[in-house]
């Protein structure tokens, strides 16, 4: 008999726990999510912490002769790589966070119209995708900060023996 994935088991407890909490304390969660997406820092703080992961994964790489980036590192380099991924993931992170605040604000709680033209179908197919660009985005820093941490050739300190 297989031994059962403790990991699995305790993310389960810990969604249903999640659940409970949002059920029970519906109203004050939506309005916790509204202030966090209308807070005026959130597009700044996505930025600097993305870039923050980045230039940590950079400076693990800089000077690792067997990085293998993708196409962006084979045609500019690790410099580049690391740049275009701060790039790239601060716009994503911070265009769908303002566009989700929209969608949410609409959405669930009808004081403003911001999709005036929209059908609810898009609406919806805009924070399914915003939620994704969002989420991989945060993803894909904190995966780079996890390799550089991690995975970086690290030596041990040597004390200096008087």
């Amino acid at each position: 008999m297989r031994s059962p994935n403790l990991k699995l088991a305790l993310v389960f407890l810990l969604l249903v726990g999640l659940s409970a909490l949002l059920l029970l304390n519906k109203s004050e969660m939506m309005l916790y999510v509204k202030n966090v997406l209308e807070w005026e820092h959130l597009g700044a703080a996505l930025w600097l912490g993305l870039t923050s992961c980045f230039i940590v994964h950079y400076m693990s790489i800089f000077s690792d002769d067997s990085y293998q980036g993708g196409i962006i590192y084979k045609h500019f380099g690790k410099f580049a790589d690391s740049a275009f991924a701060s790039i790239t993931y601060g716009l994503a992170s911070s265009t769908s966070a303002s566009i989700l605040k929209g969608v949410y604000v609409q959405q669930f709680f009808s004081t403003e119209v911001y999709f005036k033209n929209f059908d609810d179908i898009d609406i919806w197919s805009m924070l399914v995708v915003c939620l994704f660009l969002l989420g991989y985005s945060i993803y894909a820093g904190f995966n780079a900060l996890r390799t550089a941490i991690f995975n970086t050739q690290t030596e041990v300190a040597v004390g200096i023996s008087s």
